[in-house]
């Protein structure tokens, strides 16, 4: 079930009654954290991940410097799919360990840890995490696993590309803060989708909620405006206390097949189900018998047609696969016909699910998250039909993402189409990736812009007498750490890009042996360095780069000049060096902004034997800082996670001054 609900804390009176006095203190501490980690334990099996979180996190209350609950925690947020949380987690066993070797301990750490990072973008800090793990781990299938994620990133990095393609959410009256899931559009006028529904109860501690089902609902559609969500009222398909999902209507047939999860040692198990619209009466809903199945899931079922052929593409993890959820198909003109696996070209060792066939191209478009992707699930497509296949496609960003993309739906009229994303969106809660909304894709597809987006939009206008200066951050030591020279071949968007996908690495170090609630203003102070000062500075560089383009193309020639700060961590030659460094990374990126718009200008002399576009270098070093200047190793470690250091490691554009 949905992950986006806050799952009331339980303290049992079970558990709580396990609590009895024991006279040492810590003798006591560390009973009461084991008692948590097993209840935590007892929800992960039973697959109640967020309950899971929250009884490991109260047991970090006894033992805050518990490695197993840190892991665990990782662990249950992986399953949560909050990648951003997970990959916290699983960097505060690294930081805080001391002693253990990591790898003998949790085989998985590091793997896991890159996975979350690939989730989140971070591929050179999930490079790295994979490669630790090869120097040191003796398990074939996690260092099988991880070779395999090394040559997932080498592909994302050769194919980090966006196609000329649209994508619009379908906004606040389809999407909501809990998951969208699974589009079918009728006739090109009624979207169905299957969204929770829930009761809630509001108390001074929080909202509470329960009764929590997935049920179809469906909404008119009006060229691209679709009408608020409403539950489906078609015959009984939302069956009271029943998860139901999945849904697909044939129109030859009249017949809709859905799902619906049974629960089977405590774990919801979803079977196909149909229901037959006849004489304008639905059909009792009955379970698809040839597909029945108490111990195998079978979802996403579809019926595709060639010729007087009829399949049903279905995914399942039934016996016989290739690996964990495979795509298969069933004769739906032979009763007696059994299913057959799709075969290896469509089917990995990993889960392929959420088929689509479309009819026109004679193509399965389906979710995998074993072929070569940019994170979770991406979606690919393939010609061919039954088991005959033409090699798989990735239909690349800005379709994918490195999130889990779902549920390709393509619109037979004008081969528009829909899928399902937990990507990270403006208004995404704690959870960035906790939720997936419904998106459309077209290469013609316009964009629909709110009042507040373009009234934004027209607020970004570069103005060098209000918005100058312009500060960009750097990692300590960045770029080049350890080099000597004061130039360097990176660009400040690399830099950029290290930097940000080191935020929980800070987070983890900053929060380095203390509680959970004394640890939360550190990390929210991290958190708003990251968004208003990292982000925005880069963000305010593509509008100063705008302002200097646009008055360079009307003539004018332009000085700009950039100075360099260090923290105090390095000898005051290295910093001046390090300083001018940043500076360059800069200037280079400069030259390539916007296929090098700007390079000529930086190449051309103007009649003042200055460049058009002139850059003034001033290396300032560390000759202003004011951070500490630490003397043991692990002061200088500690020192560069300090807000005072990250502040100080920056260039600041400070003049941007029109010559005549």
């Amino acid at each position: 079930m949905s992950s986006f609900l806050k799952i009331k804390t339980l303290i049992l009176l079970s558990v709580c009654a396990m609590f009895v006095a024991i006279p040492n203190e810590v003798e006591a501490q560390v009973k009461y954290a084991k008692e948590y980690e097993e209840q935590g334990d007892k929800a992960m099996q039973e697959e109640n991940y967020g309950q899971a979180l929250q009884y490991y996190t109260l047991g970090r209350k006894f033992l805050k410097q518990n490695l197993t609950l840190m892991y665990k925690c990782g662990e249950a947020c992986l399953m949560l799919k909050d990648y951003d949380k997970a990959e916290y987690w699983y960097q505060k066993v690294l930081i805080e360990n001391d002693t253990v070797n990591i790898n003998q301990i949790y085989p998985y750490l590091y793997l896991h840890l890159a996975q979350s990072s690939i989730c989140n973008g971070n591929i050179i800090q999930a490079q790295s995490f994979l490669n630790t793990c090869l120097l040191d781990c003796n398990d074939i299938n996690i260092r099988k696993a991880c070779k395999n994620e090394l040559a997932k990133i080498d592909w994302i990095i050769d194919n980090d590309k966006e196609r000329d393609f649209r994508i619009v959410n379908l906004g606040d009256n389809i999407n909501n803060e809990t998951s969208q899931l699974n589009t079918f559009i009728l006739r090109d006028s009624l979207l169905l989708y299957t969204t929770p529904e829930y009761k809630t109860k509001k108390t001074k501690k929080g909202t509470y909620y329960s009764d929590i089902y997935n049920r179809i609902y469906s909404s008119y559609i009006d060229d691209h405006y679709y009408t608020p969500g409403k539950v489906f009222q078609w015959g009984n398909i939302n069956k009271k206390k029943t998860n139901v999902a999945d849904f697909f209507f044939d129109t030859i047939t009249n017949t809709a097949y859905f799902t619906y999860s049974i629960t089977k040692k405590n774990k919801k198990i979803p079977n196909i189900y149909y229901s037959v619209l006849k004489d304008n009466e639905w059909s009792k809903p009955k379970a698809f018998e040839r597909l029945k199945d108490e111990e195998h899931s079978y979802s996403h079922p579809i019926i595709a047609r060639q010729g007087t052929e009829c399949l049903m593409y279905f995914a399942s993890n039934r016996d016989g696969g290739q690996g964990e959820n495979d795509i298969w198909y069933l004769d739906m003109n032979d009763e007696k016909a059994q299913p057959i696996n799709l075969g290896p070209t469509i089917n990995t060792a990993g889960n392929e699910i959420t088929p689509f066939y479309y009819a026109k191209d004679k193509s399965l478009y389906f979710s995998s998250d074993t072929h070569f992707g940019f994170g979770g699930f991406d979606i690919f497509v393939s010609e061919g039909w039954k088991t005959r296949w033409h090699g798989v496609e990735n239909l690349m960003k800005p379709i994918n993402s490195s999130a889990n993309d779902l549920y390709p739906f393509i619109v037979e009229s004008d081969g528009e189409g829909y899928f399902t994303s937990n990507r990270p969106k403006e208004n995404s809660g704690e959870n960035k990736t906790c939720c997936n909304d419904i998106y459309r894709f077209n290469a013609k597809l316009p964009m629909i812009s709110t009042m507040e987006q373009i009234q934004q939009r027209d607020k970004k206008v570069f103005n060098p007498m209000n918005d100058l200066p312009v500060a960009l951050y750097f990692h300590n030591d960045s770029p080049d750490a350890g080099s000597e020279k004061p130039t360097t071949s990176m660009s400040y968007e690399e830099c950029y890009k290290l930097y940000i996908s080191l935020t929980n690495q800070y987070k983890a170090n900053r929060s380095k042996g203390l509680d959970d609630s004394t640890a939360a203003a550190s990390l929210q102070e991290i958190d708003s360095f990251m968004n208003n000062k990292l982000k925005q500075g880069f963000d305010k560089l593509t509008l100063a780069l705008d302002y200097i383009l646009e008055k360079l193309s009307q003539g004018k020639n332009i000085t700009v000049q950039i100075r360099g700060f260090a923290s105090s961590l390095y000898e005051t030659d290295y910093n001046f060096n390090l300083a001018e460094r940043r500076i360059v990374s800069v200037e280079n990126y400069m030259r390539t902004y916007k296929d090098g718009v700007l390079k000529q200008y930086m190449d051309e002399l103007a009649q003042d034997g200055k460049h058009r576009l002139e850059i003034e270098h001033l290396s300032i070093g560390k000759l202003e800082s004011t951070s500490p200047n630490p003397t043991s190793l692990e002061e200088k470690r500690q020192s560069v996670y300090l807000q005072q250091s990250m502040e100080e490691r920056r260039i600041e554009i400070k003049v941007v001054q029109i010559r005549n």
